[in-house]
């Protein structure tokens, strides 16, 4: 009988590979993460050559597959309670706090229904009854909500797994928000340099209805600016702003730049409830920063105002999925009713909101069923925040719906073969445009003249929409998908304007909450992956890694957006946007080189000048000062300076041979050239300085 051996060292080696396979395996989100982003990565790059894009969007695929292997198994925060028994208790309040709360709620009902009556009775009034009853009925609605909170409150955050604040955290969050804030409302004035006319116009249009139009100020509860129809409450904010710091330029931008900035608070609590401080504090950061969301928060345009109710209200409904708590419910419909009061993007909110009610109850029954009364209050408080102003809609029929009706690019459900092949040949296009406006193509709309993202941005978006698809029956990852991916369709695809080219990224604002999440999402899959990993003397290296990306695109987005973009009319692809855009270019121009003389100056325009000359513009820069154009040269010999001021004749393409006769006239001047942000020419100059008594 023969007896086995055993090589001692071969079964010990063998042990040893098994144990460094598990390891492997187990550390799989950080190398496996890092060969995701770097898939990604390389994929992004590979969409700028539209002969690799096949082999690009492969990649893509790839990558987000790869996130998910890493990072799939990754824990979220729960959402529902994980103690019903327990919930069911804590709910049980008092009969007289519950009568009370339930005159309360009755109350806030009649107080909102009688702002409706006061309206109908006096539509024209600025704010009066109506606007008072309207602030009661929101105060009366929370009041009411928190009387029904819970007698005897828990800690939900420790419940649910919620990291516990520190005051590391705390100082981490104040400096990012200040960073926003910094970012959005320093030297508004000269950046960006490009004035868009509709910032000018916005500004007028609150003049006009709330400092120094001829009638009474119109009410708050309609909208203005015809064709346009915005709500009114936008135009009377910016008319604040002009009653505090004169009307200029940087007044009329500085409300957008503030809901710019405050997005990020309630932004980083959304983020941080459901995924940590890693993901929340990268995402923050990336929305602090990011070239696109600075920009659009530094434009006279109401656009911003919808992700910073959006966020308010995704924040206290994922809180309040946990908690059943229904001020968090309260908060959540007040924060949509508000929105519907500035950017009319929001009117795609109630639709999102039902499609994630309808989703609660298909994938999340036993717990969707525990919640029919929560979300009754977030229905009172959406048609509570939205107050009289749908009565306005109600009785001015198309003026909600309208204009997006009006720009719809396919706007009937396809009933046979022939309208799928149509409505694919005529959506697809246009989504493929979008998808690429994300890092590859600028965007169209006039107003920005860059992609969303940076390519390093872009590739964290693909891992990150991996997994929010990959955690789908999570609520808090069904809601983010469902708001991004809505607006991508509706404002992205279905609205566009006539003659325009996609992408027009002032339509995609109130995705940005979506975008930032999931750029974060794989940042705190990371991290956490590295945490639960590596030796412990090897996790400083992981926060060190994050902050120096994170610093390292910080740079990059500043030092683009500050120091090198440009409104560039080539990138337009439309002739007619490219024809608008080299106008407004030079009525900019022409405006700031005027301001840059002071009141001090009167301009003339020596010649016909091909480009009409915009006065408001100027007038948003600086006060005081005259300008007239003289197209007779004899003119120019008998002209004469008004109170002994300067003078600056400018002389466009067409018309440079009547810079001799103006120096003949006035020797002595200084003559020069003004270009553009580029170094191209615009047109000459020739100063005579204000003569000195």
């Amino acid at each position: 009988m023969c007896e086995r051996l055993v090589d001692p060292q071969k079964h010990s080696f063998d042990a040893g590979v098994t144990r460094e396979g598990k390891w492997l395996w187990s550390a799989r989100g950080v190398w496996l993460g890092m060969i995701a982003f770097a898939v990604s990565l390389v994929g992004t790059e590979l969409l700028r050559l539209e002969s690799w894009r096949v082999l690009a969007v492969l990649l893509l695929v790839g990558a987000g597959v790869l996130a998910v292997l890493a990072w799939g198994d990754s824990q979220w925060s729960p959402v529902f309670p994980a103690n019903r028994a327990t919930v069911s208790v804590t709910w049980l309040v008092t009969v007289g706090r519950r009568r009370s709360s339930l005159a309360l709620l009755a109350g806030a009902v009649c107080l909102s229904a009688l702002s409706h009556v006061a309206f109908l009775a006096t539509p024209r009034a600025t704010f009066g009854m109506a606007g008072w009853l309207w602030v009661v009925a929101i105060a009366v609605i929370i009041a009411a909500a928190v009387l029904q909170n819970r007698a005897a409150s828990s800690d939900t955050s420790r419940a649910a797994g919620l990291p516990t604040w520190s005051w590391l955290e705390v100082v981490i969050l104040a400096s990012i928000t200040a960073l926003a804030l910094a970012l959005r409302v320093w030297d508004l004035k000269d950046v960006p340099f490009n004035i868009y006319p509709d910032e000018v116009m916005t500004g007028l249009v609150a003049e006009r209805a709330y400092l120094s139009g001829p009638g009474p100020a119109p009410s708050l509860f309609s909208t203005l600016w015809s064709d346009i129809d915005l709500p009114a409450l936008w135009f009377a904010i910016v008319a604040g702003m002009f009653k505090l710091g004169g009307v200029g330029l940087a007044a009329v931008r500085l409300p957008a730049a503030l809901f710019g900035a405050a997005t990020v608070l309630p932004f980083y609590g959304l983020v941080r409830s459901v995924r940590g401080r890693a993901a929340a504090i990268a995402g923050a950061s990336v929305m602090a920063f990011s070239a696109a969301n600075v920009h659009y928060s530094r434009m006279a345009l109401n656009n911003i105002t919808t992700p910073f109710f959006w966020t308010i209200c995704f924040f206290f409904i994922v809180r309040g999925l946990r908690t059943r708590r229904p001020a968090d419910w309260t908060i959540a419909g007040l924060a949509a009713g508000v929105s519907e009061h500035f950017y009319y993007g929001t009117r795609l909110l109630p639709f999102i909101l039902a499609g994630f009610v309808i989703y609660l109850f298909v994938a999340h029954w036993s717990e969707a069923r525990r919640y029919i009364t929560q979300m009754g209050w977030l229905v009172l408080g959406y048609l509570v925040g939205f107050g009289p102003l749908l009565t306005y809609f109600v009785t001015h029929a198309g003026s909600y719906y309208g204009r997006g009706a009006s720009l719809m690019t396919w706007n009937r459900i396809p009933t046979n073969w022939e309208d799928l092949q149509q409505i694919w040949n005529t959506l697809w296009p246009i989504m493929s445009e979008n998808l690429l406006g994300i890092s590859t193509r600028s965007s169209q709309d006039i107003m920005y003249y860059a992609p969303l993202l940076l390519v390093a941005e872009a590739a964290l978006l693909v891992l990150g929409v991996a997994l929010l698809v990959w955690r789908w029956r999570h609520p808090a990852a069904f809601l983010l998908l469902l708001s991004g991916l809505g607006v991508l369709l509706v404002g992205g695809t279905l609205v566009l304007y006539p003659n325009s080219s996609p992408p027009m990224l002032a339509h995609w604002t109130p995705a940005f909450p979506f975008v930032y999440a999931a750029i974060g999402l794989p940042v705190g899959a990371w991290v956490s992956s590295a945490r639960r990993s590596l030796p412990g003397r090897w996790k400083w290296m992981t926060p060190a890694l994050v902050a120096l990306g994170l610093m390292t695109l910080a740079y990059t987005n500043i030092h683009f957006y500050f120091y090198k973009y440009y409104a560039n009319p080539e990138s337009l692809r439309n002739e007619r946007y490219k024809a608008a855009q080299t106008l407004y270019g030079v009525q900019t121009i022409q405006s700031r080189y005027m301001a840059s003389l002071g009141p001090g100056y009167e301009v003339i325009s020596a010649g016909r000048s091909p480009y009409p000359y915009d006065a408001d513009i100027t007038r948003y820069l600086v006060s005081g000062q005259q300008y007239l154009t003289i197209g007779d040269p004899q003119e120019l010999f008998t002209f004469q300076a008004v109170n002994e001021k300067g003078l600056a004749f400018l002389f466009f393409p067409g018309n440079e041979q009547y810079l001799d006769v103006v120096r003949e006239r006035y020797p002595g001047g200084k003559a020069g050239e003004v270009r553009n942000p580029r170094g191209q020419h615009v047109f000459y100059s020739y100063l005579v300085k204000p003569q000195t008594p």
